[in-house]
Formats: structure tokens, sequence, C-alpha cells
């Protein structure tokens, strides 16, 4: 029994530090990543074959782990994006949840009871939040502790920076309610101050995607006129002398420019999560849509 209630509370723990979500979708995207890697490496040996669709063959080493690295990206990307849209909206409402704490304790009640009372208010999708807080209380756990899963839960600079600062107001009493009008105030400049950034840095996140589509135009050019060109007539007669008797045709040319345009996406997909949120993760999705165009670019325009 006590093994049973051990296991349940570490379920709950994970539920509620929001650690058991971000697992389930690690698992989902790390599983079908290494059968697909498992496939590349079939390929590799000549145990299976790819599939090819008129001009176009897929299924290749090379393309069974781009699908691997689609669907790792994918996955852990969206799903942070999705999260990330989620969070924004809490923090929107939580500058308005601090204040009412603030008002609660002015009008006498205890954290704890205030904590409570607020989990019946509406702040739109921070209620939920609050409502596990209010639960984690309820369970014997410690105001710190809740406040504490909660800010590691939604981590956000601006939350964790309130909740740090919460905590510290509670454990060394005082006028707590001046504190937490303080942190309202705060949070909300911090909120306007971030939004403000998001705005002015769209534009350079549309500029590098407008880059990244400029550079596969020109790469879909030159394949289809310059490398043939260079590949024919005298330029056969060159590709002789620099390979010798084997010449060099785009068989050995548009695999380069392949490989180049996957790691511009790859970087360029990092640059853009730096821009749009200050950090890589943000860059993950980025990743996934850059390089998924580029694929179908290659295979289906340019014909790698």
């Amino acid at each position: 029994m006590v093994k049973e209630a051990k296991k349940q509370g570490k379920v709950k723990n994970l539920m509620y530090t929001g650690q058991l979500t971000r697992l389930t979708i690690y698992l989902a995207a790390l599983i079908p990543a290494i059968v697909f890697i498992v496939m590349a490496l079939l390929v590799h040996l000549k145990i299976i074959g790819p599939l090819v669709i008129g001009p176009v063959e897929i299924g290749t080493p090379l393309d069974f782990i781009l699908f691997a690295i689609l669907l790792g990206t994918g996955t852990f990307g969206f799903y942070e994006h999705l999260r990330l849209l989620r969070v924004r909206k809490i923090d929107a409402r939580f500058p308005d949840f601090v204040r009412d704490l603030a008002e609660s304790r002015r009008a006498g009640m205890t954290f704890t009871k205030a904590i409570m009372y607020s989990s019946k208010g509406n702040y739109g999708l921070l209620t939920n939040e609050i409502k596990k807080i209010s639960q984690q209380i309820s369970w014997g756990s410690s105001v710190d502790d809740a406040l504490a899963a909660f800010a590691k839960r939604v981590h956000t600079k601006l939350i964790i920076r309130t909740i740090s600062l919460i905590i510290e107001a509670s454990r060394s009493g005082g006028n707590v309610a001046d504190v937490l009008d303080a942190a309202s105030k705060d949070a909300r400049e911090i909120k306007l101050i971030e939004t403000e950034r998001r705005g002015n840095m769209m534009s350079y996140v549309a500029v590098i995607y407008v880059g990244m589509g400029v550079f596969l135009m020109i790469i879909a050019i030159l394949c289809s006129s310059l490398i043939p060109a260079m590949t024919g007539g005298e330029g056969a007669q060159l590709g002789t002398v620099m390979k010798g008797s084997g010449g060099i045709g785009e068989d050995d040319i548009l695999p380069v420019f392949f490989y180049a345009a996957l790691v511009q996406s790859f970087g360029m997909g990092l640059v853009t999560g730096v821009f749009e949120e200050g950090n890589v993760v943000s860059g993950v999705k980025h990743i996934f849509v850059m390089m998924l165009v580029t694929w179908c670019a290659f295979k289906f325009v340019v014909g790698v």
C-alpha cells in the first residue's frame, strides 16, 4: 500500500509539474524517429529498396534520416509552440491574479486562504493552474512548494521572477500586500515590454523566411539552367580535365547544393527562433518548416 501510494504521488507530481506531458511528447517524437533511422540503415545495407514515384526517388538513407529529424523537430517544435501560446495567455492574466492576492491579504485572509479563494475566480487559462495550486495545498503541500511547481510548470521569466518574489515575501512576513501590489505592476510592465519586443522582431522573422525562399529559388534556377549548361558541351570537357575521364555531372553537383540547403535551413531556423522569442527552443518549429520546404523543393522541383 505504501509503495502504491508513493507511485501515485510520483505520478501526481509529474502531472502537476507538467513533466508527464513533456515526457509523452518526447517518446512520441523519439520512437518513430528511431524507426526511421533503422529504415535508413536497412536501405543503406540494401535490405530494402527506396520507393520510386515517376522521376522522384523517395526512401534513400538521407530521406529517412531527414524524416527522423522532421518528425522530432515537428512534434517537439509545435508542442512548444502550442505551449507557448497557452503560456502567453496565462502571462496576460497573471498580474490580475497577483493583484487579487494582494487585495485578499489586505482583507485579512491568510496566504493559503487567499489562493483558495482565487481558485474560484475566472482568470481564463490561468484558472486551471490556480486550481492545481489549490489542490496541491489541500493535499498537504506547502504554499511555497505549490507556487514553485506552478512556476516550473509554466516556466516563463515573468512568472518565475514574480513567484520567487512572492515566496520570499511570504517567508519574510511584513506587509506582504504591498509586495504583491509591486509584483503585479512589475509583471504587467514586463508583459507589455515583451509584447512590444515580439512585435518589433516579427519583421526580422519575415526577412529570414524571404531570404530562405530567395536562396531556394536561386538554387532551383542554377540547377535547371546553369548546371546543365556547365555539365554539357564545353562544360563536360572542363569536368573531364578536373575529374579525369569520369567528368563532372549533375549527379555530382546537385547533392552538394542539397546538403548546403539543409545546413542553411537548420541554421536559419535556429536564428529565427532567437529573433522571435529570444531562445533556441522556439527555433525548432522553424527548423521543421524550413527543412521540409527544402526537401520538397529539391525532391519535386530540382529532382535530386
